[in-house]
């Protein structure tokens, strides 16, 4: 009969090997890290060979132009319309917002609406007061509620 071995163990808890109670002797596997380690990379690699051919597949394939006839000549497409002068662009577009807003026209046909200055229509207001709506009649403005004549 084979007796196995037995580690004594003094009063603190360690044995003849200086390790205390819970600790594994025994160490990681060599193998199983390297294991691992090649595997991580045969899968990178398997990732980016299969993102190129992902990008050989999908790449729209354009042929070598083909010369047009001296005859056949089509304009390309327009441009984007750039500013010439931004300074005299700008102030024109702000002169024919001053003349809009300050001139007077109609707006739906003669003897209808029209549109005038701004300035004008604050004096009119002042003078007129707002007008009512036919469907909502302005009150009475000497008898109001809670007011003494």
């Amino acid at each position: 009969m084979t007796a196995t071995p037995q580690n004594h163990q003094d009063r603190t808890g360690r044995d003849d090997r200086g390790v205390g109670p819970g600790f594994e002797p025994r160490d990681v596997p060599a193998r199983g890290v390297v294991r691992a380690v090649i595997g991580l990379f045969a899968g990178i690699a398997l990732s980016a060979a299969l993102v190129a051919g992902l990008v050989v597949l999908l790449t729209p394939r354009v042929g070598p132009e083909q010369p047009q006839a001296i005859g056949d000549t089509r304009p390309g497409p327009a441009g984007p319309r750039l500013q010439v002068d931004p300074r005299r662009e700008r102030a024109a577009v702000e002169a024919a917002a001053a003349a809009k807003l300050q001139g007077y026209r109609w707006i739906d046909g003669p003897g209808r609406r029209a549109h005038i200055p701004i300035d004008r229509a604050m004096q009119i207001l002042a003078t007129r007061g707002w007008p009512a709506h036919p469907a909502h009649p302005a009150p009475d403005r000497g008898q109001g509620e809670g007011r003494t004549p």
